[in-house]
C-alpha cells in the first residue's frame, strides 16, 4: 500500500519517495437523515506473515516536530542572565534578538559581537535559553501567531573554538544570513553555540506541550517540507481536485460511485498528507 500511495503522490505532482503515506478522515452524510459517521484510517504496507505485527506510524514524532521548528527558523530570542543586576543578587532574564544556524547536533550557533550586552552576560554566566517559533505564512490569513509551534532550548552558551568547525560555520551562516558576510570577517564578532540540556516543545495554542529528550533531539531529522507545506496544501486543493478524488477511489477504498461533497488536503509533511473526505450517500 505504501508503494501504491507513493505512485498516487507522484500523480499529484508531489515527487515524494515511497515512505510517503496518507492519513485521512472520512465523513459520510446520509440524506435526508443527515447522519454523520467519522472514521480515521492509517494506510501502511502489510508486514510479511512471518514477521511480528509491529504497528507502523507515519506521523512526525514530538521530537521531530521540535527539531523541525529549531531547524526551520533562523532567528529567535536569546534569554541570558543580566549581569547589571548582580549587585542586588537578582540576575533577571534579559531577552535579545539573535540570528542563528543549527549545527548537525541540533545546537544553535550565533554570531555575537563582543560589545553586545548578551555576550557579556554569557561570559560571566553561560546559562541561557533560546526561544524560537515557526513564522506565519504571509500568503494565508488563516494562521495566527499563537497557533504556531515553538521550542525553547535551555542550556549553556559556549564559544566555538575548533578551526574546522568555524570554517564550516562561516559558510553555513553566510548562506542563511547574507548580511553577515562582513561581520564574519570582523575580529569583533565570534561564533557562540548554545548546547541544549533541556528542550521544551509547544505544538501551538492549546495543544500538546512537553519536554523533549535531548539525545533524541540531536539525531532527529527535521521535516524538509515545513516551510512549504501551506503552499503545497493550497496548490493541491486548488488544482488537483480530480486527482485527489481518483486517489480516494484507487488507494483509500472509497466507492467509485460515491458522490463526493469535498476532498481536501489539510496537512502535508515529509511522511505523508492528511485528507478530509466527505461523501454523500443516498438513503
Amino acid at each position: 500500500m505504501r508503494r501504491a500511495v507513493a505512485v498516487a503522490a507522484a500523480v499529484l505532482g508531489m515527487g515524494v519517495a515511497d515512505a510517503f503515506s496518507l492519513r485521512y478522515s472520512q465523513t459520510h452524510r446520509a440524506m435526508p437523515s443527515a447522519v454523520r459517521m467519522t472514521a480515521t484510517m492509517q494506510n501502511t504496507e502489510a508486514a510479511p506473515a512471518s514477521a511480528e505485527a509491529t504497528p507502523q506510524t507515519y506521523t512526525l514524532s514530538v521530537t521531530e516536530r521540535a527539531r523541525t521548528v529549531a531547524q526551520s527558523c533562523t532567528s529567535g530570542t536569546l534569554c541570558t542572565l543580566c549581569q547589571r543586576d548582580e549587585e542586588d543578587g537578582q540576575n533577571a532574564p534579559f531577552g535579545t534578538h539573535v540570528d542563528y544556524v543549527l549545527d548537525s547536533a541540533g545546537c544553535p550557533v550565533m554570531l555575537l559581537s563582543d560589545q553586545s550586552l548578551h555576550t557579556g552576560n554569557v561570559q560571566k554566566s553561560p546559562r541561557a535559553t533560546l526561544y524560537t517559533q515557526m513564522p506565519v505564512d504571509p500568503n494565508t490569513g488563516a494562521q495566527i501567531k499563537a497557533a504556531m509551534p515553538r521550542v525553547s532550548l535551555v542550556g549553556k552558551v559556549v564559544p566555538v573554538t575548533d578551526k574546522d568547525e568555524i570554517f564550516a560555520l562561516r559558510t553555513a551562516y553566510s548562506v542563511a544570513h547574507t548580511y553577515a558576510d562582513r561581520l564574519i570577517e570582523s575580529p569583533k564578532f565570534d561564533f557562540w553555540k548554545l548546547e541544549p540540556e533541556r528542550i521544551y516543545y509547544v505544538g501551538g495554542f492549546g495543544v500538546q506541550s512537553t519536554w523533549v529528550d535531548r539525545v533524541e533531539f540531536e539525531t532527529a531529522t527535521a521535516d524538509i517540507l515545513a516551510l512549504e507545506s501551506n503552499e503545497l496544501v493550497n496548490k493541491l486543493n486548488a488544482e488537483k481536485q480530480q486527482d485527489l478524488r481518483t486517489l480516494c477511489v484507487q488507494f483509500l477504498g472509497v466507492d467509485d460511485t460515491a458522490d463526493f461533497e469535498s476532498v481536501r488536503v489539510v496537512a502535508i509533511d515529509k511522511l505523508g498528507m492528511d485528507l478530509r473526505v466527505a461523501t454523500v450517500s443516498q438513503s
